[in-house]
C-alpha cells in the first residue's frame, strides 16, 4: 500500500512538473509584442489591402488640397512600402498635427513619419 501511494505521488510530481515546463516554454516562445513606434510615427488604423505607393502620395496630396487649412501649408508627401513620410515648414504644432490627421485618413498608409518643423510665420 505504501509503495502504491509513493508511486502516486510520484506520477503526479512528474505531471506537474511536465506541465509546468510546458508552461514556461509556451510563454517563452510566444510572439513578442512589436516595439512601440518614434513619438514622431503615427501608425495608421486604416492600413487595408496593399495600396501603390503613388496612389498613396496622390491622394494624400489631394486630401491636403482639399482642407482649407491645410492647402496653404508647404508639405512635401513621399511613400515608400506604404509608410508616409511627411516634411516641410508648418505655422504650428496645431497645424502639424491637422496635416498628420488628414494623411492618416488616406487608403493604404500604414504609418506615417512626422518629419514636419514648427516655424512661425514672419
Amino acid at each position: 500500500m505504501q509503495t502504491s501511494k509513493l508511486f502516486n505521488t510520484l506520477v503526479a510530481a512528474a505531471l506537474l512538473s511536465g506541465a509546468s515546463i510546458t508552461a514556461t516554454h509556451a510563454a517563452d516562445s510566444a510572439p513578442k509584442a512589436p516595439a512601440a513606434p518614434a513619438a514622431d510615427t503615427v501608425v495608421a488604423a486604416n492600413a487595408a489591402a496593399a495600396v501603390p505607393d503613388e496612389t498613396i502620395t496622390s491622394s494624400a496630396k489631394a486630401a491636403l488640397s482639399a482642407d482649407a487649412q491645410a492647402a496653404a501649408l508647404p508639405v512635401n508627401v513621399a511613400t515608400k512600402q506604404g509608410v508616409v513620410v511627411l516634411s516641410g515648414d508648418v505655422p504650428s504644432a496645431e497645424a502639424g498635427d491637422r496635416v498628420v490627421q488628414i494623411v492618416a485618413s488616406v487608403s493604404g498608409v500604414k504609418e506615417i513619419k512626422n518629419e514636419l518643423k514648427v516655424k512661425a510665420a514672419g
